[in-house]
């Protein structure tokens, strides 16, 4: 009895240790697919992944893009996510799990569980459980950790470079670098690009460091993003209300594909590529 209390309370002080750190990690890494699943995003398992994290207000990519410049050259800025399927005959049982740069695990949740029997609605079902240990933790980045140390280094290093330039080159750059940031901020679509219709309705597509951002003609705001995978043979798409697959077809249409739960069957939407 003694030994099965000291196991409780040494497991409650790793969960709240972990916990406790996950404040320090400025991104979470999301894989195209995981090991019980057999193809990329399968059941959208991971883009939904992907969605959970970020309304939880986590900074996340996917494992395999583009990585930005902090994290490059400090790998432990981020935490690799996973999710262990523990699942009996009756049950989808779920798990979510962190691990640092060295291979630790940092944060490990609670088992979400369904007892749905399509695989689809059990495996959604079962992760949105879990996450409610994700939303327990009211992350929130803290940029003076330990782990953000090389980045304040680095940071001061720019800024004595600043220091020591001259007052005129530093004229000239500022008056061409505010442009360059508000068009990588705004990420507006170029009016030049292919256009889509779909629904009698003109849509765009804007190349980012993730992948493609869908605007409706006209809009400054993206309605959904492509995150690339496959070497962009296949996207992740994601939007505010939707989580699903995206690939261009041979006549390079834009095809989507979503499952609907509550019309409990898959949905596909094809931008078709405009003559015009």
């Amino acid at each position: 009895m003694k030994n099965l209390i000291a196991a409780i309370f040494l497991f409650g002080g790793v969960f709240f240790s972990s916990a406790q750190n996950i404040d320090d990690y400025k991104y979470i890494l999301i894989p195209e697919s995981y090991e019980f699943l057999g193809e990329v995003n399968q059941y959208q398992l991971n883009a939904l992944t992907k969605f959970l994290f970020e309304r939880e207000g986590f900074n996340t990519l996917m494992s395999t893009g583009e990585k930005p410049q902090d994290l490059s050259r400090n790998g432990c800025l981020g935490l690799s996510a996973n999710v262990l399927n523990n699942s009996g005959i009756f049950v989808t049982k779920l798990q979510i799990e962190l691990k640092d740069c060295n291979g630790k695990v940092i944060f490990k949740s609670e088992e979400g569980r369904s007892r749905e029997k399509e695989f689809k609605v059990a495996y959604n079902e079962a992760l949105r459980d879990a996450f409610k240990s994700v939303e327990k933790l009211n992350y929130k980045y803290d940029p003076t950790s330990e782990k953000s140390s090389e980045e304040s280094v680095e940071t001061v290093a720019v800024k004595f470079a600043v220091d020591t330039t001259s007052s005129s080159e530093i004229t000239n750059e500022s008056s061409s670098q505010p442009e360059i940031i508000e068009k990588e901020a705004k990420s507006e679509p170029s009016e030049d690009k292919p256009k889509y219709v779909h629904k009698n309705k003109s849509y765009l597509l804007n190349k980012n460091s993730q992948g493609l951002a869908l605007f409706q003609e006209g809009s400054t705001e993206p309605i959904a993003m492509l995150i690339e995978t496959d070497g962009g043979k296949s996207y992740i798409y994601n939007s505010l209300t939707r989580q699903g697959i995206a690939y261009f077809d041979a006549n390079e249409n834009l095809v989507v594909e979503y499952f609907d739960q509550q019309q409990n069957k898959k949905v596909i939407l094809k931008y078709e590529l405009s003559s015009q």
